[in-house]
Order: structure tokens, then sequence, then C-alpha cells
């Protein structure tokens, strides 16, 4: 088994990427040396995942006001997340989550009851020091996805299997698993790959397999979170024989609108062809089969007034191969 970790980010456009704070020791919520966010002392910020770690007391001393923030937030707390003075609150943005895992706990060591300390999200209180302290396993709000991925797609390229993936939205995500089968029963790990730990831009990945299997083979995407959890993601089979050739070609490209587009591929003659146009967010705007004639036969795909100018990803896909390239609509 060959365990291969590569980080390859492509952003769509400049944007920040939201940290992943974690505690390294018992002190005050807003001192930068309680967190390590992404690897650096720093207090946590709007849009990051915060994780109070078994062990480690976190005390909310002053207000930590976060209402404003345009990105929810997300706490896990396996340790003690206190309210050891009378007065300040922790106020997070709409939609956020929080998280009390078995172990850990929320306090208010500094009495006083009522009101005086309280956890709110969109200005709405979800708990209060009256309500006493709340353990583990306890949340507060609708658990977020890991992630939302907008594609996964394996395409043979020369001698080998490129892989992409392009997702819209991260939240906790330590890293992804490409994993792959010769049945769709027996999976080997391939390679890994860091995820961005929090992002609400749009990521492209791409990798490759530099020794892809003969005939037809599968690969499956698995993605996993900071406290172990994971999830999979659709099966995508290929059909590779070395040394052959895969054609998959777009003309014009750009295309303007009203024009036809010319799709070339190396499928094979009578094979069903499934040809299918996609913006970036995923959305479905064109989707046609056919029947090839014969190898390299142009499949020609009208673009027309119904298909916004923008950016697109074009799928061809048979049964047992897939191809896919960036389109650009003028």
């Amino acid at each position: 088994m060959v365990r291969l970790i590569i980080f390859t980010l492509i952003y769509f456009q400049f944007s920040f990427i939201n940290a992943t704070c974690v505690s390294v020791s018992s002190d005050n919520w807003g001192n930068p040396f309680t967190w390590l966010c992404n690897g650096s002392p720093s207090v946590p910020g709007c849009g990051d995942t915060i994780v109070i770690s078994a062990g480690h007391t976190v005390s909310i001393v002053a207000q930590q006001d976060y209402s404003g923030c345009g990105s929810p937030m997300y706490i896990y707390i396996d340790g003690t997340l206190d309210f050891p003075n009378n007065g300040p609150k922790l106020k997070l943005p709409d939609n956020s989550y929080i998280q009390i895992n078995s172990g850990g706990q929320i306090t208010a060591s500094g009495g006083g009851g009522g009101n005086s300390n309280n956890i709110s999200k969109g200005g709405t209180t979800v708990w209060k020091a009256s309500d006493g302290t709340q353990t583990g396993p306890l949340n507060f709000g609708a658990a977020p996805l890991p992630i939302t991925l907008v594609s996964f797609e394996a395409v043979v390229k020369d001698n080998t299997v490129q892989l992409t993936w392009i997702t819209s939205s991260e939240i906790n995500n330590d890293f992804f698993t490409m994993e792959r089968s010769f049945d769709a029963k027996n999976w080997e790990e391939l390679l890994i790959v860091n995820g961005a730990g929090n992002s609400n831009q749009f990521l492209s990945y791409m990798e490759t397999d530099f020794n892809p299997l003969e005939g037809i083979s599968y690969y499956r995407l698995k993605q996993t979170d900071f406290d172990g959890q994971f999830e999979y993601f659709n099966v995508v089979p290929v059909r590779f024989t070395k040394n052959h050739t895969f054609e998959f070609s777009l003309y014009p490209n750009p295309v303007l609108q009203n024009e036809t587009l010319n799709v070339t591929t190396s499928f094979a003659a009578d094979e069903e062809i499934l040809v299918v146009v996609r913006d970036l967010q995923g959305e479905e705007f064109y989707s046609k089969a056919f029947i090839t004639i014969e190898n390299q036969e142009f499949i020609g795909v009208p673009i027309d007034e119904s298909i916004p100018k923008g950016i697109y990803i074009i799928v061809a896909s048979s049964e047992n191969s897939i191809y896919s390239k960036k389109l650009i609509i003028k």
C-alpha cells in the first residue's frame, strides 16, 4: 500500500481561509497564547473552528462579541468553557454550532446565575448561567456538513489517471483520502491530501495516479474531520489501457452563445455517451445522451442563451469511462 501525502490547491479567487484554533493551555479566551490557530498563536476570529482540548479550561473573562461576523463559528469542547466572572458573554454569529463532547462541559464558576453570563447565536440565547453546568454529549445548533462537494472526477490522460474534485465549503476538514479498487468492493489507500480546515470559497484539488490499474477500476473520495469522523463520496469508474491515447477535446473553447460546441472523445463505436454541462456550483444546464457511430466522432452540443456566459465543467461519460474539461462561454 502506497501512502503519499500531497497538498495541491487551486483557488478560483483570492480568499481568506478561516483557521482552526486548538487550545494549548488553560487560560483566558482573549489571550493569543491560549490557542494555536493554523499553527500560530492567535485569538479566534470570525468563521474559525475552535477546539477546547481535553484537560484545558478556557475562560471567558471579558465579553467576546462575534455577532457581527458574516461567517458562522464552530466550537468543539472536549475540556471546559468557563465563565469565572459575572457579566461577560460569548456572542456568536447566526448558524454557529457548539458541540460538547463526552468529558467536556460549559460552566459558570463565578456564580451570579440568571443571564449574567450567557452564550448567544445570532442574538438568541442558547445557554445562560442559570441553566447550570452543561456536560457532553450535547450540541447547540444543527451540525454543519464537513464539506460541500461540487464535483469529483477521474479522467484518463496519457498513461495516468487525473483525479480532481471541487469543494464550495469546508468545515473542520482535516484531510482527504483517495481510494482505488479493481472491483468496487476491495479498496486500497492511494494517496492523502490535506484539507483546507475551514473555507467558504470554491477550492479545486488535483492529483494524479501515475500507476493506474489496467482495464476498469474505481476511485472513491473519503473526507476526515479533525475529530476523526469521516464520510465517503461517490464512486467513479475508469477504463484504462496502457499506451492507448485517450482523446477529449472541445472546439471552439471559449464558445459563444448560439454556437455549437464540438466534443470529440475516444469512446468506442456504439457506446452510449452522456454529455452534461454544469457550472462551478454544480447546477446542471445541459444533459443529453448520444450513441456514437465511430471512434473520434464529433458530438454537437448547442450552446443557446439558456446557458449564461461564464465558466463551466463539461463531462462526457459512458458506462466505464468519464472525461471532463473546463468550458468558457462568452
